[in-house]
């Protein structure tokens, strides 16, 4: 009898220690191992024999390792397969068994499973039978941008935990967005990954050609005076949707080195300086347009005592019937800095930040938006601009307005960000 050695490799999904150049790339040997793998999975097998894949492809230990990675990360529903697994192999490599611990039982996973379709399917709600495929894309991204924070302890990584735990790391998001537009939507979507800058993103492929997307990127945090992190809170950006190979590898350089799990040539540059790469709030369809919100190029806004502090932003509409932008309100706010970021002291004087913090949330036929002090509401139907509630709290300025559920916002407020959030919530009358 030959005498089985054991080793335990700590796989984390996306990350390991395997060269780019050695990275293989066959389709059906992955898919053929994968359904195998699967098929073993979805009986709850904890010791699976790999043999006849290693034997037939002449796989080493880093190739098993690869095609476990592509395996993990083709499937957005492994959330209870323990990312921790032991390889046992003879010598002379003819049994080869990987051993495999489940995180839940059977019955915990089918519930969480079900959890996480509810959630995938929350994320598809705004969608109308009308809609392109970007601007399905888009609410996808802007909806889970909105709904989940990034994981600093570095604890949650699955589609799960984007979806109903609303925090996970950028593997989190990245199989949060593969499962609701391959899984739910239909869409060739597939993941990205960079051992060299610790990072993972999507492709997708809209019409006929492929793009890159990064939630994580989009998704930007700050940090307390503190030092403690926190999520921007509606402030989602459009710097890193629908990239061409060119304008991802430009627009970070996280975006260095990447692999992709099917062969993806992302060429096409239609969209790398589209209508919402600027924008820092989510966008809504209302009636036919695209609402969104920049900031002017021209506000002076600087961050120093006695300088002007006008900083202003553009509310603007996109048909994408014509492919016509136009500006329907430019407002003008102020944010006030109270502490120095760094340190933490109380600055004297008067400061300002040169960023606009206006954020914009669709309800029905109306779309609001916030100043500092104030939120305000867009008749979409008419043009009209109304008031509808003022802060009246002393030192604290509105510094975002989230989607909550379908007749509710909340209203972010505190000093200035280096404080945590806080907030209330406002139903819609």
């Amino acid at each position: 009898m030959k005498k089985i050695i054991s080793f335990f490799l700590v796989f984390t999904l996306i990350f390991s220690a395997i060269p780019l150049s050695n990275i293989k790339s066959d389709a059906s040997e992955e898919q053929l191992f994968s359904e195998y793998i699967m098929e073993m999975v979805g009986q709850y097998k904890t010791k699976i024999d790999i043999s006849a894949f290693v034997i037939e492809n002449d796989w080493d230990l880093d190739d098993i390792k690869l095609q476990l990675r592509y395996f993990y990360l083709s499937e957005p529903g492994l959330f209870y397969v323990d990312r921790e697994f032991a390889i046992q192999y003879s010598k002379d490599f003819s049994k080869v068994v990987l051993n495999l611990d489940y995180l839940y039982s059977r019955s915990e996973a089918e519930k969480m499973m079900t959890e996480m379709r509810k959630a995938g399917l929350k994320a598809i709600k705004g969608i109308t039978d009308e809609m392109n495929d970007y601007e399905k894309a888009l609410i996808v991204h802007d909806y889970i941008i909105l709904n989940c924070c990034y994981d600093h302890k570095e604890e949650n990584y699955s589609a799960y935990d984007c979806l109903v735990k609303k925090s996970a790391v950028c593997q989190g998001y990245s199989l949060a967005f593969m499962y609701v537009m391959r899984d739910l939507l239909g869409y060739d979507c597939t993941v990205v990954f960079t051992d060299s800058q610790n990072h993972s993103w999507n492709a997708i492929k809209i019409g006929k050609s492929w793009y890159h997307v990064d939630l994580t990127s989009d998704d930007p945090t700050f940090t307390t005076y503190s030092g403690k992190s926190y999520d921007g809170g509606g402030e989602v950006l459009h710097e890193n949707f629908l990239l061409s190979d060119d304008g991802i590898y430009e627009s970070s350089p996280l975006h260095r080195d990447w692999y992709v799990l099917d062969v993806v040539n992302a060429k096409n540059k239609r969209y790398d300086n589209y209508f919402w790469r600027k924008s820092t709030s989510a966008m809504f369809k209302v009636n036919g347009l695209w609402y969104y919100s920049v900031i002017d190029e021209n506000s002076p806004g600087l961050i120093s005592n006695g300088a002007s502090s006008d900083i202003n932003t553009k509310i603007c509409t996109f048909n994408p019937e014509t492919g016509k932008k136009k500006t329907i309100k430019t407002v003008n706010s102020v944010w006030n800095v109270y502490r120095d970021p760094k340190t933490g002291e109380k600055l004297d004087g008067e400061y300002w930040y040169t960023k606009s913090f206006l954020k914009l949330v669709a309800v029905g036929n109306k779309v609001y938006y916030n100043t500092s002090e104030d939120i305000y509401s867009i008749d979409t139907r008419n043009g009209k601009v109304k008031k509808v509630y003022s802060l009246n709290k002393d030192n604290m300025q509105i510094y975002s307005l989230v989607p909550h559920g379908t007749t509710r916002f909340r209203v972010i407020y505190k000093k200035d960000i280096s404080y945590s959030n806080k907030y209330i919530t406002i139903k819609i009358k």
